[in-house]
C-alpha cells in the first residue's frame, strides 16, 4: 500500500509551488505596470525616454507619396497607374534602413 502522504507535506510543496511560480508573476505585474505607464504618456514624454535617434512615421513617405514623386519626371501612364491603387497606397510605406530606430507601434516581419 503507497505510504499517507501527510498535510504538512502539502502544505511545503505548495509553498514550493508557490515561491517558484512568484517570480514570473512579479515579472509580469512589473511588465503590466510599465505598458500601462507607457500607455498613459504623451508622445513628446515617450521621446524624452528614447535612448538614440529615431524616425518618425511622418519622414516615411507613403507608397502614394513616392509615386507621386516619380511621377512628377515619368509620363502620364504612371499617373493613371497611380489612381487605381490609391485607397492601399496612402497606407502604405516601404521602409529601407535600421527598422529598430522606427518610431512605430509595431513591426511584422513577414519572414518565412
Amino acid at each position: 500500500a503507497p505510504s499517507p502522504v501527510s498535510l504538512g507535506n502539502l502544505q511545503l510543496r505548495a509553498a514550493a509551488s508557490h515561491s517558484t511560480m512568484y517570480a514570473g508573476n512579479k515579472r509580469k505585474k512589473l511588465w503590466r505596470e510599465e505598458k500601462e505607464r507607457l500607455l498613459k504618456m504623451t508622445l513628446e514624454e515617450r521621446r524624452k525616454e528614447y535612448s538614440r535617434q529615431y524616425v518618425p512615421l511622418k519622414d516615411i513617405p507613403t507608397w502614394m507619396e513616392d509615386i507621386k514623386s516619380k511621377n512628377e519626371s515619368d509620363d502620364e501612364n504612371t499617373k493613371e497607374e497611380a489612381q487605381g491603387k490609391r485607397s492601399l497606397s496612402e497606407k502604405v510605406s516601404l521602409y529601407r534602413g535600421d527598422i529598430t530606430l522606427l518610431e512605430v507601434d509595431a513591426i511584422v516581419n513577414a519572414g518565412r
